[in-house]
């Protein structure tokens, strides 16, 4: 019996939020993301992020669908104050990571730029 679902969908990715080294860091997986098409807002004590996921399964006949693409949406209060001005943001093999220097201070929010980490070469290959 296949699993069929023909409308994008719009969920509350799961995150992972944790510190080390002075700052704050948060990982979200987005199955399916691009960084062209996550936004990523910081304010001092909260955090926003909106991806919409361009991976067309809509003509997939799915046998088993654990996980799901489409659009995520992300608002929340961060345990800890961060310096929104230092952050950046990375999009590695579907997760994305937003790291913070933490900060009494805090400072505006601001949009963050979402970098892709190049995948690495498997061990043992050539060069290109």
């Amino acid at each position: 019996m296949g699993v069929e679902q023909t409308q994008s969908i719009e969920a509350t990715p799961p995150v992972n939020i944790y510190e080390g080294g002075g700052q704050l860091s948060a990982a979200v997986p987005l199955p399916g993301a691009h960084p062209d098409h996550v936004s990523v807002r910081l304010g001092p004590g909260r955090l926003e992020v909106i991806a919409e996921c361009k991976y067309l399964q809509e003509s997939q006949r799915y046998l088993r669908r654990d996980w799901q693409v489409g659009s995520w949406r992300l608002d929340l209060a961060l345990p800890r104050q961060v310096d929104p001005s230092a952050a950046r943001a990375t999009l590695n093999l579907g997760v994305l990571v937003v790291m913070a220097p933490l900060s009494e201070a805090g400072g505006p929010v601001r949009s963050i730029a979402v970098s892709e980490v190049p995948a690495a070469a498997p061990a043992g290959a050539a060069p290109a």
